[in-house]
């Protein structure tokens, strides 16, 4: 009988142990901490057909995993239509967060205000939504970023010149603060001390195809083009692949992007493009994941609105 109850004993203590081993790594927050019952991160992408936006996927997943959360990725493919439906799927796969780089500012708006009202913590990057209650919108100083081309390109043709801008997805915060930027320095119209002058303006929706597309048009039209200003490095690739197939490389077109992209410093090493206004897209997806793991650990609220700083590059 001894013997018995001893055996019970060491049962009963086993099993308070496997009790207590079970708890660990919950935290206060419902499993943020540590790897076991680790938190999920959705991060919506407008379009990882654009090369660059990689690096910003590839920030937030390393440091989500490095802080033990789980991070599901979505592809919104340049359609602002996608992301509704991409926002409602992560919250049935119960996410904690949403990082989300919006296609347009107001697509998303009511999806978010979904996730808002769950106290799901929003971090919007590189755009802004249309919407109360974001936890943060970080994002490179676009404005300051297109003043920087324009100051770059006075520096580089002081005598002036003729300028064509390819802008962005129309209506969204880079195409109109980048754009923006640069005309307040280059266009005459708002800056009456400057040479230049805005021959014409297409736009290039931030993707190679339609920037190449809309530069071979222009090409034709034009034969006195001196500059093209691409609102991104993915169009700038396109302005260039139009220069070349159009025979115009003699030319000596001057091209500047804007990102800090691969691509671009391949172009730029091989003579076929100048410049790029360079933004910090590394750190600011683990920014992005450092806000909301704080808001989820302690309630810590970042600033509203943070900006980070660009600067020209012309070598990698």
């Amino acid at each position: 009988m001894k013997k018995f109850s001893l055996v019970l004993v060491a049962f009963f203590l086993l099993f308070l142990g496997a009790c207590s081993n079970s708890d660990e790594g919950k935290g206060e927050a419902g499993g943020k901490e540590g790897k076991e019952g680790k938190g999920k991160i959705a991060l919506l992408m407008a379009d990882l057909g654009n090369p660059f936006f990689h690096v910003l996927r590839d920030s937030v997943v390393k440091q989500g995993e490095e802080l033990g959360y789980e991070v599901i990725v979505y592809d919104g493919q340049n359609d602002a239509s996608q992301q509704p439906s991409q926002i409602e799927d992560a919250l049935q796969k119960g996410v904690d967060a949403i990082i989300i780089n919006p296609a347009d500012e107001s697509s998303t708006a009511n999806a978010l205000k979904d996730a808002i009202a769950q106290n799901i913590p929003v971090v919007t990057v590189d755009r802004s939504v249309d919407v109360d209650g974001v936890l943060s919108y970080l994002v490179t100083d676009n404005l300051k970023g297109g003043e920087l081309a324009g100051e770059w390109l006075q520096e580089k043709m002081p005598e002036g010149g003729n300028v064509i801008h390819m802008e962005g997805v129309m209506g969204t915060a880079p195409q109109r603060e980048r754009g923006g930027g640069f005309l307040s320095v280059i266009d005459p119209a708002k800056n009456p001390d400057s040479k230049f002058k805005i021959i014409d303006t297409a736009v290039g929706d931030f993707s190679m195809a339609p920037a190449e597309a809309a530069m071979s048009d222009l090409l034709a039209k034009h034969d006195d083009i001196d500059v093209v200003f691409a609102q991104n490095d993915t169009m700038a690739v396109g302005v260039a692949r139009a220069i070349e197939t159009a025979g115009r490389e003699d030319d000596g077109i001057v091209i500047i992007g804007f990102d800090g992209a691969k691509e671009a410093y391949d172009l730029i090493e091989q003579g076929k493009m100048s410049v790029t206004a360079v933004q910090d897209f590394e750190f600011i997806g683990a920014e992005a994941v450092n806000y909301v793991n704080g808001f989820l650990k302690d309630g810590t609220k970042p600033e509203a609105e943070v900006l980070v700083d660009v600067f020209m590059s012309d070598s990698k």
